[in-house]
């Protein structure tokens, strides 16, 4: 056997998404990280051996919940090398992103067996704190074991191997609904967890291909076999995996009975191939099919969690409770799974939609009683129900992210984790995080060093509303529908509609205003009408809205079924979103709104998912079609003019401090264009900066979300994103030096070295997007020189 001993300034265990976003994070900062991986591959959950699909923010009606920063990050390069969402592809994406940082060592097939720890009672002596001090991990493949020494250490395992190792207080099971005042728990805590999924693909061969069940699968599955609430024939999709709802496990223990799981679950697997093939309503479809791959390693969702110095409970989440030390956000509703799976065929597992997007605190992202200890992922300090919510793998991307940048600050300013906060402390923290393009729900995301509030403001051009460009199709109002709208008058006269009228008729409609908490869900209802509509093909028709408006940002405008009426359709920028009415779902109950933004796509007649919504398709026309490549990631609406018009999108919404929606747009938005001329946005300053640093914000379409399932793209980049663009400099002595000059830009978040003096003006230019005829900015931040930190 050989021994290594390792000394780095982090250590973070656990190769999953939170692990991950933690070593790439504290690496970035000048962090010597080293990231320890039991698996032969990186990505947890995601990885290709599990191949769980990842999902984040998107059940907490905010239409613009998706996750930026280092996970966006991650997606964009996805979607740039690997369009068709291969699972290879994937997991080369998240070697590469580890593998170029040089301030990070990947450490795979290496399995924590040993963690030393001495006391350290700085904080209470009576609570005998300890503090680690290694790791000892076993490379069977190189027969090798590694000592990992660090001041600062995350587990990010999952089952939480370095904190069960350390002695780290934690909780396992569901609390008695006293414990935190959470109603839906048990009158009497219990010792189950959510169990553990297997995921399957099959692959058409293009001739007949029989399937025998092996024997030692002793039973067989039949319809009657799947309950009420496990539509198997309805939710397969064969090219793009299995169901979420083959698990079981949760009444063992889901560490040390992890074995004994995998192999009843992999048995219930193959039992519904078996039935799929051979006896289901699909199994003439399926003739041609084979089963490609099968999951050779459980997908987990919980097992221990660790006590930190806050318990997030589900209080905190339907609240939207008001952390000072809030460093990430969630929005996945309570999703519970019953504890006997599969095999319970009475309690469906159940996803409650929340109010909005919650804030997590720092405090539960690290140990109470070990000093140095960070935990991200599925073991933080959490309620079950709270956990539910935040288990989800790109709540825990963000997790890692945060974590990741509490190390480095940790590390800066020479602390223990509990000292980080201190408010100038936690505030450093924040503010890293805001640079690095990671949201924290309602927070300011101004940077102290950003001088762009600072500039007179001038563009080329900003857009009104009026010209919102080429019709899509026409959508018949079958059903209600409803349009987003932002509102910054104090007052509206009328909406101009777009529709065709089969005969004579009568629109009736509904304005509303959002929620306080700036959600995008209709909730007071403000007027009330209906106007006489003549037949015939595109009329503009004004729908009287004789209100003040009192909270000024989103709106809805509700148009009542009538199936005379075709309601044209366009694409738009953010703060303007077409909605239908959200099926209903026994088992994903929203209490909060009846609406939603799932819809077929162009040329679809079935959602590409199990969770697709179940409405009727437009009729999209032949430019449609034409665009179909890029219409997934397109913000669409109907074609809605308020009046007077909404000055929304004007150049000085460049200087809020905000870089993505929140109860208003937020950014900047020219007019359609060719670009056979730049558009561009400019700052000037009074008297001459020196400038280290420029970030661009570009819009990269937040209402979309990547599919819950492993389904490829037409396209490499999102088409709202600025493909080309220039940076100039005109300096004090009346020169203009290009100093940016991006050719095939896919991303969101672009920072430039300058380090450049005596500049009064930096100018924007904008010559090409990805698919859109307009440019849009949230962002463009000129950050002065500051001081920096590197470690050894």
């Amino acid at each position: 056997m050989k021994n290594i001993q390792h000394h780095y300034n982090f250590v973070v265990v656990g190769g999953g998404l939170a692990g991950i976003c933690a070593a790439v994070t504290a690496a970035r900062n000048g962090i010597r990280t080293a990231l320890v991986q039991d698996r032969p591959v990186l990505g947890g959950n995601s990885s290709k051996e599990i191949r769980v699909p990842p999902v984040g923010a998107t059940q907490c009606n905010f239409a613009y919940s998706r996750e930026t920063g280092l996970i966006e990050e991650l997606f964009l390069n996805n979607l740039y090398n690997n369009p068709t969402w291969s699972p290879e592809g994937w997991n080369l994406e998240l070697e590469s992103i580890v593998r170029n940082e040089p301030n990070l060592d990947l450490f795979l097939n290496c399995a924590v067996s040993e963690v030393k720890t001495v006391k350290y009672d700085r904080y209470n002596p009576e609570c005998h704190n300890l503090k680690v001090v290694s790791v000892k991990a076993y490379c069977a493949m190189a027969e090798t074991w590694h000592i990992f020494k660090a001041p600062f250490f995350a587990d990010c395992s999952g089952d939480g191997i370095v904190g069960s190792g350390a002695g780290a207080f934690f909780k396992y099971g569901i609390e008695a609904a006293s414990e935190y005042n959470e109603p839906f728990c048990p009158e009497e805590s219990k010792m189950e967890t959510m169990g553990m999924s297997l995921q399957l693909k099959a692959r058409d061969t293009g001739r007949p291909i029989p399937f025998k069940k092996p024997k030692w699968i002793d039973f067989e599955l039949n319809e009657a076999d799947f309950g009420p609430y496990r539509p198997v024939n309805e939710h397969f999709f064969p090219d793009t995996g299995g169901f979420w709802w083959l698990e079981w496990g949760g009444e063992l223990d889901t560490v040390h009975d992890t074995i004994l799981i995998k192999d009843e679950v992999q048995k219930i697997t193959i039992a519904v191939w078996d039935y799929l093939k051979n006896r289901s309503p699909l199994a003439e479809k399926l003739i041609t099919y084979e089963l490609d791959w099968l999951g050779a390693v459980p997908g987990k969702r919980e097992s221990r969690r660790f006590l930190g110095d806050h318990v997030l409970t589900m209080g905190d989440i339907s609240e939207q409770f008001h952390f000072e030390d809030a460093v990430a956000y969630g929005g996945w509703g309570f999703d519970h799974h019953p504890a006997g799976g599969f095999h319970d065929k009475i309690n469906p597992s159940t996803h409650h939609y929340l109010r909005g997007p919650h804030n997590i605190p720092l405090r539960s992202l690290y140990s109470k009683n070990i000093v140095n200890l960070f935990f991200a992922g599925r073991n933080i300090s959490a309620s079950h129900y709270a956990l539910s919510s935040t288990r989800v793998m790109l709540t825990c991307a963000q997790l890692g992210e945060a974590v990741g940048m509490a190390a480095f600050n940790a590390i800066k300013y020479k602390c223990l984790i509990k000292d980080l906060l201190e408010a100038e402390k936690m505030k450093a923290i924040q503010q890293d995080l805001f640079k690095a393009d990671h949201h924290i729900h309602g927070y300011n995301t101004t940077l102290s060093n950003d001088i762009s509030a600072m500039a007179t403001v001038n563009a080329s051009s900003e857009f009104r509303g009026e010209n919102l460009g080429e019709t899509w199709g026409t959508e018949p109002l079958t059903e209600d529908r409803m349009q987003l709208l932002t509102i910054v008058s104090n007052y509206i006269e009328y909406i101009k509609v777009r529709l065709d009228a089969e005969d004579n008729t009568v629109l009736s409609y509904a304005f509303f205003q959002g929620p306080a908490n700036a959600s995008t869900f209709p909730e007071k209802e403000l007027f009330r009408s209906k106007v006489e509509v003549k037949k015939g093909k595109n009329q503009r028709i004004d729908l009287p809205v004789l209100c003040e408006i009192i909270n000024k940002g989103w709106h809805f405008l509700i148009f009542h079924a009538n199936p005379d009426i075709n309601l044209y359709i366009v694409e738009s920028p953010p703060g303007l979103l077409r909605y239908y009415p959200r099926p209903f779902d026994p088992i994903r109950p929203n209490q909060f709104s009846k609406w939603t933004l799932r819809s077929l796509q162009i040329g679809q007649q079935k959602a590409a998912d199990a969770d697709g919504a179940m409405v009727a398709a437009p009729s999209w026309n032949r430019f449609a079609y034409e665009n179909k490549n890029i219409s997934t990631f397109l913000n669409f609406s109907f074609d809605c003019v308020v009046h007077p018009l909404q000055m929304v999108y004007e150049s000085k919404m460049i200087l809020n401090p905000h870089s993505r929606p929140t109860n208003m747009p937020n950014l900047w938005v020219s007019e359609k264009t060719s670009f056979k001329d730049s558009e561009w946005i400019s700052l000037t300053w009074e008297k001459p900066r020196e400038i280290e640093r420029i970030q661009i914000i570009f819009d990269s379409s937040l209402q979309f979300h990547f599919s819950q399932s492993w389904q490829g793209y037409s396209v490499h980049a999102i088409p709202t994103i600025v493909k080309e663009y220039k940076i100039l400099a005109c300096m004090a002595d009346g020169t203009e030096n290009e100093i940016i000059h991006v050719k095939n830009n896919y991303k969101r978040n672009c920072l430039h070295e300058t380090n450049i003096k005596n500049v009064l003006t930096i100018k924007l230019l904008c010559f090409a997007t990805h698919g859109i005829e307009r440019a849009q900015v949230y962002s463009l931040r000129i950050l002065e020189k500051s001081g920096n930190t590197t470690f050894s």
